[in-house]
């Protein structure tokens, strides 16, 4: 019993932790999908911004265009660029774009080089829009590079719905669960099979010693016996000689 405690306590937490590393690879790959297409697309289009700090409208018009003339454009439910510093200088919700915001997590490690992306909840004041029509999206920063540098000039987030995403995540977990599941119940019915046939051998040699102490104690009760006897036989011998 206190071995499938301990087992199954493992089991939750080694589940739990692989599910979560499956989430964060699958989430980390939707990202890196997303920086190609960034690169492929959206950064040739945002090299302005590495002498200006805000995009011309033709510019804007040919986001417009790739966003709904792309494959993957039309898979994005919303994007916006942001400049350095938090400015949005382009947004699919136009009530926002130009204002400043406070640069988060995710925009920041964009900003430093590195592409992120999550599940988001949608809490940030700029996604209220968002936030009246999705629970969550998944969301994702990349940067955009100035060509031929390491200069990161701005960085472009995008929303996507997270339906397949979800999918893909449940299934692999339900995988990784029953994996999980089926080896820690294997192990515990290797373990209770040592523990069993243990406890079997600790019965015979006990039983075998309780048999064993009998028969001493039996033996000893006879030599006291026969001690008694002896000394009757010598006191009856000392009677005779006298």
């Amino acid at each position: 019993l206190s071995g499938l405690v301990v087992l199954f306590l493992g089991m939750m937490g080694i589940g739990a932790w692989v599910s979560r590393q499956i989430e964060m690879g699958v989430i980390h790959r939707a990202g890196a999908t997303t920086a190609l297409y960034v690169d492929s697309f959206i950064a040739p289009n945002l090299q302005e911004l590495g002498q200006s700090g805000e995009l011309l409208p033709e510019r804007i018009e040919r986001l417009r265009t790739l966003l709904s003339t792309t494959a993957m454009g039309r898979e994005i439910v919303a994007f916006k660029v942001w400049d350095t510093r938090g400015k949005l200088l382009y947004s699919t919700d136009a009530t926002v774009a130009g204002r400043t915001y406070p640069m988060h997590e995710g925009l920041l490690q964009a900003r430093l080089g590195t592409v992120a992306s999550e599940i988001s909840e949608l809490e940030e004041e700029e996604n209220a829009a968002l936030k009246a029509a999705h629970d969550h999206l998944l969301e994702i920063y990349s940067p955009v590079w100035l060509n031929g540098t390491d200069q990161v000039i701005a960085v472009a987030e995008f929303y996507q719905l997270p339906d397949d995403l979800d999918r893909e995540i449940g299934s692999a977990r339900r995988q990784t669960w029953l994996v999980v599941g089926l080896t820690i119940l294997l192990i515990y019915l290797l373990l209770s099979g040592l523990v069993g046939t243990a406890s079997n051998t600790i019965t015979r040699q006990q039983a075998e010693l309780g048999r064993q102490v009998k028969q001493l104690t039996s033996l000893l009760s006879q030599n006291q016996e026969l001690h008694g006897r002896v000394r009757r036989a010598a006191a009856s011998v000392a009677l005779l000689n006298e």
